[in-house]
C-alpha cells in the first residue's frame, strides 16, 4: 500500500495547490473564487490522476498496470486534492468572511432571477426549500461542497483512466 501512496501524494499535493493557487488569482482578480476553484478542480483533477497512474504504472510497477492498481493510486490522488481543496475553502472562508457573503449572495441572486424557469421544472415548495437552504447554508457547508463536486468526478476519471492506462504482461 506504501508503493501506491508514495506514487499517488506528490500528484494529489499538486494537484491542491495549482487549485489553491487558482483560487487566489481569482480572488486577486475580484473573480468569485469559490465557484471558480470548482471549474479549476474539474481541470486539474483528471490530469493529475492521469499523471499520478501513469507515474505509478512506468516507476513503481515495472511498466505494468492492473485496473486495481490504478484505481488505488486515482483514489489517493483525488482524495487529497478534495480534502485539501475542502480544507483550503474553509480556511479561506474564515479569514475572509466578504467572500462567503458574496458567494452566498451571488447563489441567492442566480436562484432570483431565475425563479419562473426554476418553478417550472421544480415545484414551488422544492424552489422555496432550496433558497432556503442556499440562504441558510455555512462555510462548512460551502466546504463540503467543494469536496463533494471533486470527490465524485474524481472517481469518475480514475475509471476511465484506469482502464485506459491499464497495461499487463500479455498486453505489450
Amino acid at each position: 500500500m506504501y508503493r501506491y501512496w508514495r506514487a499517488a501524494y506528490p500528484f494529489g499535493l499538486s494537484g491542491a495547490g495549482l487549485c489553491l493557487l487558482g483560487m487566489l488569482v481569482m480572488y486577486l482578480l475580484q473573480v468569485e473564487p469559490i465557484r471558480m476553484n470548482l471549474i479549476i478542480g474539474y481541470i486539474f483533477t483528471p490530469i493529475f490522476v492521469f499523471f499520478g497512474i501513469k507515474g505509478f504504472r512506468d516507476g513503481y510497477n515495472g511498466g505494468e498496470l492492473f485496473f486495481s492498481q490504478g484505481m488505488t493510486v486515482g483514489f489517493f490522488v483525488y482524495t487529497l486534492i478534495s480534502l485539501l481543496s475542502g480544507l483550503y475553502v474553509f480556511i479561506f472562508l474564515q479569514v475572509d468572511a466578504q467572500a462567503f457573503e458574496t458567494f452566498r449572495q451571488v447563489n441567492l441572486d442566480l436562484m432570483s432571477n431565475n425563479q419562473e424557469v426554476l418553478k417550472e421544472q421544480l415545484n414551488e415548495q422544492a424552489y422555496a426549500d432550496t433558497y432556503a437552504s442556499v440562504a441558510g447554508m455555512s462555510r462548512g457547508d460551502v466546504a463540503m461542497n467543494d469536496f463533494l463536486r471533486k470527490i465524485f468526478p474524481g472517481l469518475f476519471f480514475t475509471i476511465i483512466i484506469s482502464i485506459i492506462l491499464k497495461r499487463t504482461s500479455q498486453n505489450q
